[in-house]
């Protein structure tokens, strides 16, 4: 009995935690979301560092930052899916132009 309460409490969190909306990560000023990581919630690249080598796409006049190339051509697969996440999300840094 213990068992099968034990395993429907899991199956209710992993359940909860997939059907949840992801949240924005809290950046420093140097830092941007990979939105895609976010919408995936890869926690190990939510945070990107920004700088010159940085993968970036342009998407209705704003600037998308990305961990890695791969995160970038995923976004550029469906822009509007991510535009979606990152503007319903609280603004996490002055935007970057």
């Amino acid at each position: 009995m213990f068992r099968a309460m034990a395993i429907v409490s899991i199956l209710a969190m992993v359940v909860t935690g997939c059907t949840s909306t992801p949240e924005a990560p809290k950046l420093a000023s140097n830092q941007d979301a990979c939105w895609v990581c976010v919408n995936e919630n890869d926690l190990a690249c939510v945070k990107v560092d920004v700088d010159d080598k940085t993968p970036t796409a342009l998407y209705n006049g704003r600037t998308y930052h990305f961990c890695s190339e791969q995160c970038k051509k995923e976004f550029l697969a469906n822009p509007a899916k991510y535009e979606k996440l990152a503007l319903s999300a609280p603004q996490t840094q002055p935007t970057h132009h």
